[in-house]
């Protein structure tokens, strides 16, 4: 018996140094991301995702969003129902005060929050890229680059539009402010 216990103890002291010589002695945690899981549990109780949450990097957002930080959930497209009953895919900006908030597809404006001002045909190019890119949760199958947008200046503000073959497109219109209006379009078929 005091041998079994002796096997166990040295067992989890083992485990116990094994977990200290693999953790980062100087990693800090990241509160914004504490923020933004506090966040999904109480709005999305029993949530379930494929990825994340964790942070969400992208340089084409992070130019159109300067100085935001942000986080998502991601539940891959499979064409049969998702294993989680509460299966969730958002990116949201979690700010130094630890305040989520989200980008809700249904809620074009919820996108223009912390957008760069548009003032050029470069910047709708950008600000439209990074649009479509937060509407779906990055660049999994088809990487949006703002050189290919192509932005049109009309009456009512810019509309940007993103072709990804001769047959699907995607676009957004901003207000002459650039608050993004609406947006929308097809990808291709999934292969």
């Amino acid at each position: 018996m005091k041998r079994a216990l002796l096997v166990v103890a040295v067992l989890a002291l083992s485990a116990a140094s094994s977990d200290a010589a693999t953790s980062q002695p100087d990693s800090v945690p990241d509160p914004a991301l504490t923020s933004f899981r506090r966040w999904l549990d109480a709005s999305r109780p029993g949530y379930g995702c494929d990825e994340g949450p964790a942070p969400f990097r992208n340089k084409t957002v992070e130019a159109a969003y300067p100085g935001q930080r942000f986080y998502y959930v991601l539940t891959y497209t499979r064409g049969i129902q998702p294993p989680f009953e509460n299966s969730v895919s958002l990116v949201a900006a979690v700010d130094d005060s630890g305040r989520v908030a989200p980008f809700l597809p249904g809620r074009p404006a919820s996108y223009g929050r912390g957008l760069k001002r548009i003032q050029s045909s470069k910047d709708a190019k950008l600000a439209g890229a990074a649009v479509l890119i937060l509407a779906s949760c990055g660049e999994r199958r088809w990487p949006i680059a703002p050189e290919r947008v192509k932005a049109k200046k009309t009456s009512k503000g810019w509309t940007a539009t993103y072709s990804y073959d001769s047959y699907n497109s995607s676009w957004v219109s901003f207000d002459k402010k650039g608050a993004v209006l609406a947006f929308g379009g097809s990808a291709p078929p999934v292969p």
